[in-house]
């Protein structure tokens, strides 16, 4: 829907902080990915994301989104401080 509307971006409104390493409700050491480009994260092959993989191909070929931010909806303030272009969650660069 961002790439139709001419948007540069598109925040993806999620239940969790981001992207991470692993799965952190099962390992503790698991890292937020702050920033990662979709050929990589395709490259990474996780088994569990909270995103589409069919998002990352389309991010790819979209002439007007360059990126996609990842973040928490259920903590206040965060979708406020994305939309200011604060770092917070995950931001996947076309």
């Amino acid at each position: 829907m961002a790439e139709v509307l001419g948007a540069q971006s598109c925040i993806l409104v999620k239940n969790v902080d981001g992207l991470f390493t692993e799965d952190p409700r099962f390992n503790e050491d698991a890292e937020l990915i702050e920033e990662i480009s979709a050929d990589e994260l395709i490259a990474l092959d996780m088994e569990d994301m909270v995103l589409e993989r069919k998002l990352l191909y389309l991010l790819r070929d979209m002439v007007n989104v360059r990126e996609v931010r990842v973040v928490n909806g259920h903590v206040r303030g965060n979708i406020e401080q994305a939309i200011k272009g604060e770092r917070i969650g995950t931001i996947i660069r076309a």
